[in-house]
Protein backbone atom coordinates (compact mmCIF):
# COMPACT_ATOMS: atom_id res chain seq x y z
CA UNK A 1 0.00 0.00 0.00
CA UNK A 2 1.38 3.54 -1.16
CA UNK A 3 2.26 5.63 2.55
CA UNK A 4 -0.12 8.67 2.73
CA UNK A 5 1.23 11.82 2.79
CA UNK A 6 -0.05 15.59 3.71
CA UNK A 7 1.26 18.87 2.24
CA UNK A 8 0.40 21.94 3.58
CA UNK A 9 0.81 25.71 2.74
CA UNK A 10 2.36 27.77 5.32
CA UNK A 11 0.82 31.70 4.94
CA UNK A 12 -2.43 32.24 5.88
CA UNK A 13 -2.67 28.33 6.71
CA UNK A 14 0.15 28.14 9.22
CA UNK A 15 0.87 31.34 10.02
CA UNK A 16 -1.85 33.79 10.18
CA UNK A 17 -1.50 37.25 7.80
CA UNK A 18 -5.65 37.67 7.93
CA UNK A 19 -4.84 39.09 11.18
CA UNK A 20 -2.03 40.96 10.51
CA UNK A 21 -1.98 44.98 9.19
CA UNK A 22 -0.53 44.50 5.48
CA UNK A 23 0.65 48.28 5.78
CA UNK A 24 2.45 47.48 8.63
CA UNK A 25 6.05 47.52 7.49
CA UNK A 26 8.25 47.26 10.84
CA UNK A 27 5.55 43.94 11.24
CA UNK A 28 7.00 42.06 7.83
CA UNK A 29 9.92 43.19 8.11
CA UNK A 30 11.54 43.70 11.68
CA UNK A 31 8.75 41.59 13.93
CA UNK A 32 7.44 38.62 11.43
CA UNK A 33 8.05 36.33 14.42
CA UNK A 34 5.10 37.97 16.43
CA UNK A 35 2.52 37.43 14.16
CA UNK A 36 -0.12 34.76 15.39
CA UNK A 37 -0.06 30.93 13.93
CA UNK A 38 -3.62 29.75 12.70
CA UNK A 39 -5.95 28.41 15.72
CA UNK A 40 -5.32 24.78 16.56
CA UNK A 41 -2.26 24.24 14.00
CA UNK A 42 0.00 23.27 16.42
CA UNK A 43 -2.09 20.54 17.88
CA UNK A 44 -3.85 19.47 14.67
CA UNK A 45 -0.54 18.73 12.95
CA UNK A 46 0.93 16.54 15.80
CA UNK A 47 -1.94 14.52 15.61
CA UNK A 48 -2.53 14.24 12.02
CA UNK A 49 1.71 13.26 12.10
CA UNK A 50 1.27 10.76 14.89
CA UNK A 51 -2.08 9.28 13.87
CA UNK A 52 -1.89 9.07 10.20
CA UNK A 53 1.01 10.74 7.86
CA UNK A 54 3.89 9.38 10.82
CA UNK A 55 6.74 11.62 9.26
CA UNK A 56 5.37 12.10 5.95
CA UNK A 57 4.17 15.78 6.45
CA UNK A 58 5.33 18.36 3.59
CA UNK A 59 5.41 22.37 3.99
CA UNK A 60 4.83 23.94 0.58
CA UNK A 61 5.13 27.87 -0.08
CA UNK A 62 4.88 30.28 -2.88
CA UNK A 63 7.20 32.87 -1.59
CA UNK A 64 10.05 35.19 -2.69
CA UNK A 65 13.38 34.60 -1.65
CA UNK A 66 13.06 37.54 1.18
CA UNK A 67 9.24 35.53 2.69
CA UNK A 68 11.40 32.51 2.51
CA UNK A 69 13.79 33.57 4.97
CA UNK A 70 11.21 35.54 7.47
CA UNK A 71 9.19 32.13 7.07
CA UNK A 72 12.09 29.98 8.49
CA UNK A 73 12.67 32.37 10.91
CA UNK A 74 9.50 32.28 12.20
CA UNK A 75 8.96 28.60 12.17
CA UNK A 76 12.25 28.24 14.46
CA UNK A 77 11.07 31.30 16.53
CA UNK A 78 7.90 30.04 17.13
CA UNK A 79 9.46 26.50 18.26
CA UNK A 80 7.12 24.90 15.20
CA UNK A 81 9.03 21.68 14.73
CA UNK A 82 9.03 20.73 18.10
CA UNK A 83 5.42 21.55 18.69
CA UNK A 84 4.13 19.78 15.64
CA UNK A 85 6.97 16.74 15.55
CA UNK A 86 7.23 17.86 11.75
CA UNK A 87 11.09 17.52 10.14
CA UNK A 88 12.72 20.78 9.24
CA UNK A 89 14.18 19.05 6.01
CA UNK A 90 10.46 18.73 4.97
CA UNK A 91 10.14 22.31 3.71
CA UNK A 92 9.56 23.60 0.27
CA UNK A 93 9.49 26.79 -1.37
CA UNK A 94 8.97 27.51 -4.80
CA UNK A 95 8.31 30.99 -6.71
CA UNK A 96 5.18 29.83 -8.87
CA UNK A 97 1.45 28.90 -7.69
CA UNK A 98 1.29 26.16 -10.24
CA UNK A 99 5.01 24.95 -8.77
CA UNK A 100 3.16 23.24 -5.72
CA UNK A 101 1.68 20.73 -7.77
CA UNK A 102 5.20 19.28 -8.97
CA UNK A 103 6.20 18.98 -5.72
CA UNK A 104 3.44 17.23 -4.30
CA UNK A 105 4.02 14.52 -7.01
CA UNK A 106 7.59 14.25 -6.30
CA UNK A 107 6.85 13.82 -2.68
CA UNK A 108 3.95 11.58 -3.32
CA UNK A 109 1.38 13.78 -1.30
CA UNK A 110 -1.83 12.34 -1.23
CA UNK A 111 -3.90 14.94 0.74
CA UNK A 112 -3.09 18.85 0.30
CA UNK A 113 -3.99 21.82 2.05
CA UNK A 114 -4.21 25.72 1.11
CA UNK A 115 -5.67 28.78 1.37
CA UNK A 116 -6.04 29.73 -2.40
CA UNK A 117 -8.48 27.32 -4.51
CA UNK A 118 -6.27 28.69 -7.96
CA UNK A 119 -3.14 26.38 -6.55
CA UNK A 120 -5.63 23.60 -5.60
CA UNK A 121 -7.27 24.07 -9.00
CA UNK A 122 -3.48 22.63 -10.70
CA UNK A 123 -3.52 19.57 -8.20
CA UNK A 124 -7.17 18.03 -9.08
CA UNK A 125 -5.40 15.03 -11.44
CA UNK A 126 -2.64 14.95 -9.18
CA UNK A 127 -3.51 14.53 -5.16
CA UNK A 128 -6.77 12.77 -4.52
CA UNK A 129 -7.86 14.56 -1.30
CA UNK A 130 -7.80 19.08 -1.70
CA UNK A 131 -8.55 20.75 0.77
CA UNK A 132 -9.87 24.42 0.65
CA UNK A 133 -8.87 26.15 4.05
CA UNK A 134 -10.90 29.56 5.09
CA UNK A 135 -11.24 30.69 1.33
CA UNK A 136 -11.53 34.15 -0.05
CA UNK A 137 -14.73 34.69 -1.53
CA UNK A 138 -13.50 36.51 -4.73
CA UNK A 139 -10.96 33.95 -5.25
CA UNK A 140 -13.86 31.48 -5.36
CA UNK A 141 -15.96 33.13 -7.80
CA UNK A 142 -12.83 33.28 -9.98
CA UNK A 143 -11.74 29.61 -9.85
CA UNK A 144 -15.85 28.29 -9.05
CA UNK A 145 -15.34 25.22 -11.61
CA UNK A 146 -13.04 23.69 -9.09
CA UNK A 147 -14.53 23.70 -6.02
CA UNK A 148 -16.42 20.68 -6.63
CA UNK A 149 -13.42 18.91 -6.24
CA UNK A 150 -12.02 20.29 -2.72
CA UNK A 151 -13.85 20.57 0.43
CA UNK A 152 -13.85 23.62 2.06
CA UNK A 153 -12.69 23.45 5.87
CA UNK A 154 -12.88 26.74 8.14
CA UNK A 155 -10.71 25.42 10.87
CA UNK A 156 -7.93 22.96 11.69
CA UNK A 157 -10.56 20.53 13.77
CA UNK A 158 -12.38 20.22 10.94
CA UNK A 159 -9.42 19.29 8.71
CA UNK A 160 -8.37 16.93 11.09
CA UNK A 161 -11.88 15.32 11.10
CA UNK A 162 -12.21 15.52 7.84
CA UNK A 163 -8.50 14.29 6.82
CA UNK A 164 -8.67 10.94 9.65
Amino acid sequence: MKKEALGVDIGNVIINHRLTDNNDKTLYEERYSTILATEGVYESLKELNDKKFHGNIFLISKCTPWAQEKILAWLKDNDFYAKTGLKPENIFFCRERHEKDKICKENNVTYFIDDRLEVLSHMVTTVPHLFLYQPDQAEINEYRQFLSQVAVVETWKEAVEKIK
